[in-house]
């Protein structure tokens, strides 16, 4: 008796019973797999990352005054280019931005751009692009056929993932509205924005020495005398 269920108990299990439990891990995965896709597809990306922005920059801390010039004219009254004064500037670093795809009437895109927290801007310009056509000057007042352009300037605490913490994150907010219903008049606009930041980066601390230790005094033995 015994004999029989050992032998029982080392053969192998039947292969149509195998096949069934193949089948069953398979489902399985694939069940856990269509749940994780659902999970995934209706949960939506953080608003940073729909705008564009490499990382978070953390959370909304305040306003900043636009007092420096936006979508001005790109030459002044002498006729002088003063864009390229303002691009070509020692210390000047200019990120620039471009909408997508060419606005159709009636619609608005906005641009994000990330600067240090402590980074000046210098000047903001402008280009426009109608119907194909070259890009040109996009001021102020005179952007092209029906065009607007506004700019939001705010400040984020940052994020310690990115290593911006301390000085947290400026955050531009750049946008055109194209207002025409022509449905010809297609949009697309540039910015130049210069900035520079003289903000020194933070000293290297030295590690601190450690004084090697002393060797240990001698005991002083008590003095005793002998009678």
């Amino acid at each position: 008796m015994h004999a029989n269920l050992s032998l029982e108990a080392q053969m192998p299990l039947p292969v149509a019973l195998m096949s069934r439990l193949l089948v069953s891990l398979i489902s399985a995965a694939l069940s856990v797999s269509l749940v994780y896709g659902l999970m995934t597809a209706s949960i939506p990306d953080p608003w940073w990352r729909q705008a564009g922005l490499p990382t978070n920059p953390g959370y909304f801390r305040g306003a900043n005054v636009v007092d420096y010039p936006f979508c001005q004219a790109w030459n002044d009254y002498q006729g002088r280019n003063r864009m390229a004064r303002d691009l070509g500037a020692p210390g000047v670093r200019v990120t620039e931005a471009q909408t997508r795809t060419a606005i159709r009437p009636g619609g608005e895109e906005n641009l994000f751009v990330e600067l240090p927290g402590t980074a000046q801007v210098v000047a903001i310009y402008c280009g426009i692009s109608q119907d194909g056509a070259p890009m040109g000057e996009c001021a102020r007042y005179v952007c092209g056929d029906g065009v607007a352009t506004f700019v939001g300037d705010s400040m984020y605490t940052g994020s310690e993932y990115s290593g911006t913490l301390q000085d947290g994150n400026r955050i531009l907010t750049l946008t055109l509205m194209n207002k025409r219903a022509e449905t010809r008049r297609r949009t697309t606009v540039r910015f130049w924005v210069a900035w520079q930041d003289d903000t020194p980066p933070p000293e290297a601390t030295a590690p601190q020495t450690v004084p090697p230790a002393l060797p240990p005094k001698a005991a002083a033995k008590p003095f005793s005398n002998p009678t």
